[in-house]
């Protein structure tokens, strides 16, 4: 599995302030070149030092990781070349 792209498709902060909530849509490549979106709902404590938008692409990738393929090792998690997941991701 090989993520092409992400974007995050909704932001926002929960009524206290305290924690970010958005989804994450991953374009992702399958085997035969076969490409399809898959999309995380995440919900994160706030952090002084890390920007919103890393933590919601930071819990998606976790969530990712916990597929049932990707924890047993059947199939791996890679990004395309030049894809930096966790810099200032892009907001739709």
């Amino acid at each position: 599995m090989i993520v092409l792209d992400i974007l995050i498709v909704s932001l926002g902060y929960n009524s206290d302030g305290t924690n970010v909530l958005g989804d994450v849509r991953f374009e992702i490549s399958e085997k035969a070149g076969e490409t399809r979106s898959l999309t995380v709902s995440c919900r994160c404590p706030l952090s002084n030092r890390i920007p919103a938008d890393a933590l919601l692409v930071g819990d998606a990738i976790r969530q990712l990781r916990r597929m049932p393929e990707i924890r047993s090792g059947e199939r791996r998690l890679e990004f395309a070349p030049g894809l930096k997941p966790l810099d200032t991701a892009k907001a739709a």
